[in-house]
This record gives C-alpha cells, structure tokens and sequence, in this order.
C-alpha cells in the first residue's frame, strides 16, 4: 500500500521512543513534551535519512484491553530539497501490547485523515498514485488498477504489519488525471477502509465526486482478494455519475459516451489467477438526459433508461439482458450482443457490432404524433463508431402488423450536426396503416392529397430513404406499389378503380403513376387508363402551384371525348360537338396542370392529344357518313383539332380541322384536301350523266365555323387529274389540264351556294346557288357562262319543285351558231327546258338574230321556238332543231323583203313572205340553205335593171322602175360559208319574167359571179320550163353579173334567144363548185337533178 511504505518508518521509530511510556498510560491521553518530539524527530531522521519529518501534536493512549495507541497530529514529510512528500492531518496507530513488550512494535489498527493523493492513468493506460499535489509525493505504478492495489499485498507480508488489521484513511482528497482521455476529476471528503480476516484483503471506499455543478456524484468501491494470490474480485457502486464519465473509465462503456445524463448503477468484476479480468456484470439506471454524440448535433432527449448487461474480456462481447429507455421520443425494451473492436495497441474502443432485439416499442419523435405509434418489435445489426460518431445499420427489421420492413445506412454527427442516410423497405403494408406512420406534420400537403385521393387497395414494395447533412436541405424518398385501389387525380374528374401503380415522393416532389386502372365518365362506358401519373413538383411551394396530370387512355371514343368535357376542361361543349360525336375507340395522352390552391375556382391548363381509330360518324357532318381509320386529336386552352385522312360518303378526303377556344377567339375552321371523282360527286349529289366526269382530283377544303353564325364552306380545285366533257357543248377538258373549281357555301339550315366558279379550256362559268326554305332548289345563277367563242351568256337554272326537272333560263348574252359545237349527245327524257332570252344569235357573219326569246326542250338537243329581229332590222319567226352536233334554223317572216334588207343581201325587195332553212354542214361555220319568197316585188334594183336593158325589155324596165317586177315565187338553194355565199340554183317567177340564177357571192369582197336566164313574159313563156330550170321561159336570154354586187357587170348572149331551150345549156358556164368545209359530209339539201353538160363560155367574168 502506497501510504504504508512511507508512515512505515515513523510509526516504529515513534513507538520504541515512548514505549517504556505507554506501558504506564491507559484511559489516559498523554501528550507528548517538546523535548520527546524533539528526540523521536532526531531518531526519525536516522531512520529515514531521505526524508525530513514533521508533525504537531503528539498523544499517547492506552486502550481498553491494554492496547497502545498512537496519536500525530499535521505530519507532513519533506525531501531533503524541500519539496513536500506527504501530508496529513492526523495518524493514529493501535498496537499489539505483546509485540511492544518484546521490543516488536507492530501496528495492528491504522487511522489516517486529511490525506492528499493524485490518481493518473497515461495514454497507454498504465496508472500511478501519488502522494501530494506538487508531484514529489511518494508514488506507485502499475498496469492497471487492480494492478496497482495488488501491491498492498507486498506491504502487508511485511513482518513489521503481521498484525495489521485495518487501516482507516478518512478526509481523503482525490485527482483522478486520465491522460488518455484529458479529463480531470476530484473527488472530496472519501473514505478508504483496508481490512484483513486472515489471509483475505478486503478494501472499501467511498467518494463524493464534484461534478462542478450543484450536484454531487457518489462512488463505492469495493476490493477482495487473498493475499499473496493474484486473483481477485471487485465491483463499483456510483451514483449521479454523468455518463460521459462514465464512459471514458474502460473501453466497455465507451458507447455511454453518447449521453448527457446522470448515471446510477454498479458493475462486478475480477481477475483471475492469471491476472486476466473475469467477465463483468452491469446495472445501469439511467436518468432524464440527451443524446448528443457532439455538441453541434440536436440532442435527443429521452426521460430515462435501464441496462442490466455483461461482458466478457475474452471474446470480447457486450451481452445486454435488458436494455429499456422512456422517452416521448420512443419507449421500449431490448436485448441482444455486442462485440467490441479494440485497437491492439492502446486499447481504444474502434467500434461496436452489435445484434439487438428491441420489443414494446411506443415512438413519438419531436410530438410529431397524437399518440405514440406503437410497432411490434425490431431486430438490428449495427456497427457503433465513437471517434466519430457514426452508427451503421446493417440491417434493422422492423415487424409491424404481420408485415416486415427492412431498414439499413447510417446516422452520424460530426461539429455541425447530425448526418443521416437510412434505406428503409417492406414487402406490404395497409393504406391507413402507412398513413398512421405517416407524421401529419411531415410532408403535410402530400399526407393530405394521399387522405384525400388514395382510398383502399393495398401497398406493397414499399422503399424509403432519408437523407440529411448538417447545413444542407434535407433530402426524403418514399415509393410505394398499390394495387386494387381508388385513386383521384383531380376534385372534378371521377375516380380511377382497380388502380394499380407507384407512389414516389422526392423530396418536394409526388409522382402518382397508374399503370393500370379504369374510369368511368358520364357517357360512352369505361376508360382503361395506363401509364398515367399524378405529379406535384413543388409539395412545399405556396399559391397553388399546380398539379400535372398526365393521361394514357384508351376507350371508346364517346368515353374519351366525355372524360374530355368534365369540367372545368369542358372542351367538347366549348368546340360545340357532342360528346357522342363518332362511334371507334380512342387512344388518348396528355397533360393537365391543376393548381392545388383551396376555396379557389380551379383554373386548368391541358395538353392533350390522342388518336381516334376506326372512326365512324353521322354526326360530325350531318346527314353523312364518316369513316376513318385514324384521326389525331389535339386539345389545350386554346384550342381543339382532329386530323387525319378518311372517307365521307366513301369520298376520301385528308383534312384538319381547327377550333380556337377562349374569348375573342377566332372560328373553327375545317380545312384539308377531298377527293373529286365520279363517284364523290354522286356520292354529294351531284348527279352528272356517265362519262361526263373521268379520273380523279382533288379539292382544298376549308369550313369556317363561328359560333351563332352558320358554317361558311369554301372549296378549291385546280381540276388536274379530273376529266370533264360537256357533250352538249362539245366541251372537253382532258384530265392532265389544269382547270379552276371555286365555292363558296353557307351551310345554314337553308344552304346558299354565294359562289360557283368553274373554268378550263374553253369553258368558264361564275355565279351562284340558291335554295328553298325546304332546301329544295331554288335557282342556280350562272351570271356568266361563256364555252369557247361562241357561247357567252348569264344562265339561270330554276328549280321546279321536287319530281320535276330544272328549268334554265337564259337572260341575255350571245350565241353563235358559226362556231357553237352542240354535241352530239344521246337523247336525256330528263333534259331540262329551256327559256332563252339572247341579246343576240349570230348565224353568219352578216346574219345575226337580235333580242332572241324563245322556249327550247333539250332532250335531243336544243330545240324550240323563237322570235327575234334579223340584225335588228326585221322581225323574224323561227326554229332551232338539233343536227349534226349543231343547231339547224328556220326563220319565217311575213316581210321577205325588209328581212332581206336587214340581211343585207337585197335591198330592192318588197313585201313578201319568207322562209329560209339553215342547216349546219361541217364544224366551221358553214351552212347549207334553202331559201323560199314568195308575193314580192323588185324595184330600183340597179342590177336587173342593167340586165333588162342589155336584153332591150323596155316595158319590165320601166316596170321595174315603177311599181316593180312582181315575182310569185322566189325560190333558191345555197351553201352559206363565214366568206362565201354560193348559190346553187335559184329562180325567180312572175307574170311579167322569169329569172334563174346560180353563182357566188364573195361576202368579204362584195364582188359576184352569177349567172342565169333572164325570160319576159314569163306567163306565156314558161311553158319551156318544161324543157330547162325553173324560171326560164321557152325563150331566153344568158346573161351573166360578176364585179361590186352594187354595180355589176352586165353580160348578155342575144345568140341564146334564138335557141330553144331545151338547148339553152350550149350559152350556160357550170355550176359552181360547193366550197369544201371542215369535216364536211356534203349537202344536207336535196340534190338537184342532173343537167345536160355543155362547152364552157370561157368568156365569162367573176367565176
């Protein structure tokens, strides 16, 4: 014992002093004088040369039994330096009475107070006790502890202390330096007991350890071994001891570190023969404190806690019988192993890996709870680091209502705080249960959208991790699977069952996906919703930032089209479709951004698009029918569109159509591009004679929908790839020219057509539509119709009721038969009539019908009556036929002679009737004609006058210049070209003469070349027309008439009246030639009986 080697020396030299003395004292105290003091002083210093003692007071007692005692009061012991050694306040010493007798002083009972001494424990945990404060003391070393007390065993086999019983060390004042971990602490007021039974040491202590606050720690010691054996046993007793205190003492109860909390408990150990600890046995009661690894970190605050643990130094391993904590922050119980790892060469406390097993566990962490959340127990694999502080899980099992969660990462703190990175999973758990562990102060806006949105089903493959670094933005992850479940993407939108998807929360981020699930809108049935998904990118934002949606669909399309106009999107009914607007099934995706704000009108913002496949309709156009194997469909704020190629009617068509949404928007439009084909044509309406339209075009469509106004429809056409023949007009347009096809529609509930425009080669026709308010025909109005250069004319088509054909009518412009190419189609019953109103009818160049009106069928060809003025001299009466292709005409007049005026042919005749026959020959304007007058009358005819007097008739001459030559028949056949009038035979007869005539008349010239016979007195000369033409007499002049048609040449034979006539031909030229004309078959007239050939007069002019 450390104090013993030093008081050793005193005691005995004190004692042989004054032993003859004490034999004499009992009861009694007798204080020694100067001079003893003095001398037992001088005998210490021979004694103890090193050392220079001292002391005060010094008594001498016998006790009862006869046993001396010894009393010294303020000892103190000094190096020869000066340095203090030892001191203390008072010693007493007891000794055997036999042993003093015989000169053997040896103590049996020792008491010591007021003694100073310094505990240090190095870094390698080597400890050493010494005497004083001033570091000269007296001192001793060891190993360990227990090392250190076995040296009392060295002092008590000393045969001066064979006898020593006790020793009693009271007011002691203790400095525990521990080195290793740089605290110190002092411990005040102690108490040490040694006892000896025999060969069994038994030593006690008890301290009062100054914390520096108010409170006062205490700690009980307790040492038995038997002398001169190394093994022993040894336990502490301690209370309000901080933890941190406690943890730095031994390596094993390093992990206490983490608390700041008083600690009350004891702990049981020992060594055994060999000097090797034995097991130890703990109880620690734990009071109301933190945890706090660091002082950056949060403490966690727990109320109290309980650990009955051992540990054994060979494997090394903590083994915690219970270990309990009380905390609003969690409650519970647990139990479990753990083994130390140990630095070899200090040993230092590395780490600790443990397997515990807690039960009964209550949690409420921060009050984040109503009620603690109560989980059925956890079983953890851990690894505890200390310097720093970092706890790595393994693997934490958490059993909670027959399900099981896997937790493992790692919670550390370091000077600024607590880091956290935890994965938590588990295979399933009820909706309500996730939402019981679900803090309502976490995330709360999420927690509330799953309350709200998220009803029954069952969750599975649950994942969760935390992250958290000091100074940085926490981090959160949770996902989960559910199936089975109603989900609610938004307040005004149905919800989906039989939902089956993931949750993800990332931070501040939710994503809802559906990968399956139904809905079910108010019309059209159910929608099969996959890959769909709810998103909030922001859950801690504020002002409602918005939701996203985003849909997968697949449905009817009636289905899709309704989930489409549940408000507030609302789209069909702002478009102004109904929901069942086609039969198909639609493929549907997009967007929704739904702001989140409560007590707000919600204000959507979509993105949606889709496909509608295997689409058929009666309701988008009305009263027709389309198909489509695939149309797009585009919705958002602003506007709606469906594209795509389909049929309407079975006319194929490719078209987009448009409409713009929000106030002030512009209309709906439908445009695109149709097809133009026979049978589209039919398909609309319109009803064309087959093969008049061949091929197939195309048309650019475009529909302007504005709301409370009717639809206005426009279509566009350049007519290439489409044939078109107009047989009645011989019109054709092949099907590689181009051609233009414009209108205009209003689509109201009695349809106007405002334009109507179709043009091509030759043709051109503008005007427009008009309907009944049974949306029968009313009128097609043709303002200009206008086929090559012969037609141009304003046309009405009228519409008379339904089962009766059309009526067209013609108000005006021209028609010229010189180039009109009527075809030659077969005959229609259904041809409509027509009422012919013409500004003008050109038949020749000369002759042209003026203000033509007429009623004309069209059956064959047009055909019908007419009246008009012949160049607008003389009224005419008259008949258009259909032949060749062509128009033949008739005109009649009651006044040959002003109808011959006014064609500018003879203006010398008078009065008179007419008839003249037309009849088209070839394709260029060339006719053939038949001419027939009848009770007229020449006068002042300057040309028959001029033949009169070359043949001497003296009386028709003036005759003629009279009242005129009365001619009864006038009669004459003729080919009539654009320049040339040939005439074939004509003749003129009368009382008074006969004339016949035959020749040409060149029209752009004015020059002829006729001739012919001239016979007076033709009512007794005409008997030899039975010989020769009509119109020559048995006696007869030749005479012929050719240069300027107002003033011929004259040329007579006088040789030819003395010829009979059935000779008459000898003086006659031929006949002209017909001039040929264009694809020409010949003379529709009669043909005229052969003649007699006859010499040629070469004299003749103008031929």
């Amino acid at each position: 014992m450390w104090l013993l080697n030093w008081t050793l020396g005193v005691i005995t030299v004190a004692v042989l002093a004054a032993g003859g003395v004490v034999l004499y004292l009992q009861n009694n105290a007798v204080v020694a004088p100067v001079w003893v003091r003095t001398m037992i002083e001088a005998r210490i210093a021979e004694a103890l040369p090193q050392a220079r003692v001292q002391f005060g007071e010094m008594a001498f007692l016998m006790e009862d039994g006869w046993r001396p005692r010894v009393r010294l009061r303020d000892v103190a012991a000094f190096a020869t330096t000066g340095e203090e050694l030892i001191r203390f306040h008072e010693f007493k010493a007891t000794f055997s009475t036999r042993q003093l007798l015989i000169g053997q002083p040896r103590p049996k009972d020792i008491a010591l107070s007021g003694i100073v001494a310094r505990l240090r424990r190095d870094k390698d945990g080597r400890v050493s006790v010494q005497t004083g404060l001033t570091g000269f003391g007296a001192e001793r070393q060891a190993a360990t502890l227990p090392d250190l007390i076995g040296q009392v065993d060295d002092v008590l086999l000393r045969p001066t202390l064979s006898a020593l019983r006790s020793v009693d060390l009271r007011a002691l004042t203790l400095r525990f330096e521990d080195v290793r971990s740089g605290r110190v602490w002092t411990m005040d007021g102690g108490r040490l007991q040694l006892g000896r039974e025999a060969d069994t040491l038994r030593i006690n202590a008890n301290l009062a350890v100054l914390t520096g606050g108010t409170g006062v720690a205490t700690l009980e010691a307790n040492y038995t071994s038997v002398i001169g054996e190394t093994a022993a046993e040894f336990g502490v007793t301690f209370d309000g001891v901080g933890a941190q205190d406690i943890a730095v003492q031994d390596p094993v109860l390093a992990w206490l570190g983490v608390l700041k909390a008083p600690i009350s408990g004891s702990v049981r150990a020992g060594l055994n023969d060999l000097g090797r600890f034995t097991p130890w046995a703990a109880t620690l009661q734990i009071g109301a404190g933190v945890v706090q690894p660091t002082e950056g970190a949060v403490p966690v605050p727990f109320d109290g806690a309980r650990s009955y643990f051992s540990y054994n130094p060979d494997d090394k391993l903590l083994t915690f019988d219970e270990l309990s904590v009380r905390s609003k922050w969690i409650t519970g119980q647990a139990n479990g192993t753990a083994a130390l790892g140990l630095d070899g060469e200090s040993g230092a406390l590395k780490d600790l890996v443990g397997q515990i097993q807690l039960s009964d566990l209550k949690a409420n962490p921060g009050d984040l709870y109503e009620a603690p959340v109560a989980l059925a127990g956890v079983e953890l694999d851990l690894r505890l680091e200390l310097d720093p502080f970092r706890m790595t899980l393994g693997r934490a099992q958490i059993s909670d209502q027959g399900r099981t969660a896997m937790v493992d990462g790692f919670v550390s703190a370091g000077a600024e705080g607590w880091q956290v990175a935890l994965d938590a999973q588990m295979d399933g758990i009820a909706p309500d249960r996730l939402l019981a562990l679900w803090p309502e102060r976490a995330a709360t806006g999420t927690r509330r959208w799953l309350v709200d949105n998220l009803r029954s089903g069952a969750l599975s493959n649950i994942d969760v991790a935390v992250r958290r670094a000091p100074g940085a933005v926490p981090h959160t992850y949770l996902a989960f699977d559910y199936a089975e479940a109603h989900v609610r993407f938004a307040r005004t939108l149905p919800p989906v069952t039989e939902g089956r998807g993931h949750v993800t929360l990332t931070d501040n981020r939710l994503v809802v996906s559906l990968d399956t699930g139904k809905l079910n809108p108010p019309e059209g049935g159910t929608i099969d919703l996959i890959g769909s998904s709810f998103i909030i990118p922001d859950i801690l934002a504020k002002d409602g930032t918005p939701a996203v949606v985003r849909l997968d669909a697949r449905a009817k399309i009636a289905a899709a089209l309704s989930l489409l106009n549940m408000p507030p999107m609302s789209v069909m009914d702002r478009v102004n479709l109904p929901v069942n607007l086609a039969e198909g099934t639609a493929a549907l995706t997009g967007t929704l951004a739904l702001p989140l704000k409560r007590g707000t009108k919600p204000k959507v913002t979509y993105h949606l698009q889709g496909e509608l496949n295997v689409m058929r309709s009666q309701v988008l156009v009305k009263g027709r029918k389309i198909t489509a194997p695939r149309l797009a469909l585009f919705a958002q704020n602003d506007g709606f569109s469906l594209t795509g190629k389909g049929d309407m009617d079975g006319v194929p068509f490719d078209a987009v159509f448009r409409q713009p949404v929000g106030p002030g928007a512009a209309p709906g439009v439908l445009s695109g591009t149709i097809a133009l084909t026979p049978k589209g044509l039919t398909a609309f309406g319109i009803k064309l004679p087959d093969g008049s339209v061949t091929g197939r075009g195309v048309g650019e469509i475009d529909v302007t929908l504005k709301r409370g106004v009717a639809p206005k429809l426009r279509l566009r056409s350049n007519l290439v790839g489409l044939g078109v023949v107009v047989p009645q007009v011989s019109w054709r347009k092949p099907a590689q020219r181009a051609g233009k096809l414009a209108v205009d529609v209003t689509l109201s509930p009695v349809p106007s057509v405002d334009r109507l425009e179709v043009s091509g080669p030759g043709l051109l026709a503008i005007g427009n539509v008009q309907f009944n308010s049974d949306t029968t025909l009313d009128r097609v109005r043709l303002d200009q119709l206008k086929v090559g250069n012969w037609l141009d004319v304003p046309v009405e088509v009228v519409g008379r009721g339904a089962g009766r054909s059309v009526q067209v009518v013609l108000r005006g412009g021209s028609l010229d038969l010189r180039r009109a190419r009527f075809g030659s189609a077969p005959p229609d019953p259904t041809a409509p009539p027509m009422e012919v109103r013409l500004d003008r009818l050109q038949i020749t160049d000369t002759i042209a019908l003026i203000g033509l009106q007429g009623q004309f069928g069209t059956r064959k060809g047009l055909d019908g009556s007419f009246k008009a003025s012949l160049n607008g001299g003389a009224p005419v009466e008259g008949r258009v036929i259909p032949q060749s292709g062509r128009s033949a005409v008739r005109l009649v007049s009651a006044d040959a002679g002003r109808v011959l005026r006014a064609a500018g042919l003879l203006k010398q005749v008078v009065g008179g009737s007419l008839s003249l026959v037309l009849l088209p020959v070839g394709t260029d304007g060339a006719f053939d004609g038949k001419l027939e007058i009848g009770g007229v009358a020449v006068k002042d005819a300057p040309g028959i006058a001029a033949l009169l007097n070359a043949v001497s008739v003296v009386g028709l001459v003036n005759e003629l210049n009279g009242d005129g030559i009365y001619f009864e028949t006038v009669e004459g056949s003729f080919r009539l070209t654009p320049n040339r009038l040939t005439l074939i035979e004509a003749s003129a007869v009368g009382a008074s003469m006969g004339l016949s005539m035959d020749g040409t008349y060149a029209l752009d010239t004015g020059q002829i070349a006729m001739q012919g016979v001239v016979s007076p007195i033709y009512l007794l000369n005409g008997i030899g027309s039975l010989f020769t033409r009509k119109g020559e007499g048995l006696i007869g002049v030749n005479y012929t008439l050719s240069g300027a048609a107002k003033d011929p040449k004259v040329g007579v034979n006088p040789l030819s009246a003395l010829t009979p006539a059935i000779f008459r031909e000898i003086f006659r030229a031929p006949a002209p030639d017909l001039p040929a004309v264009e694809e020409g078959t010949g003379s529709p007239l009669p043909t005229p009986e052969p003649q007699r050939k006859r010499p040629v007069e070469r004299g003749y002019e103008g031929r």
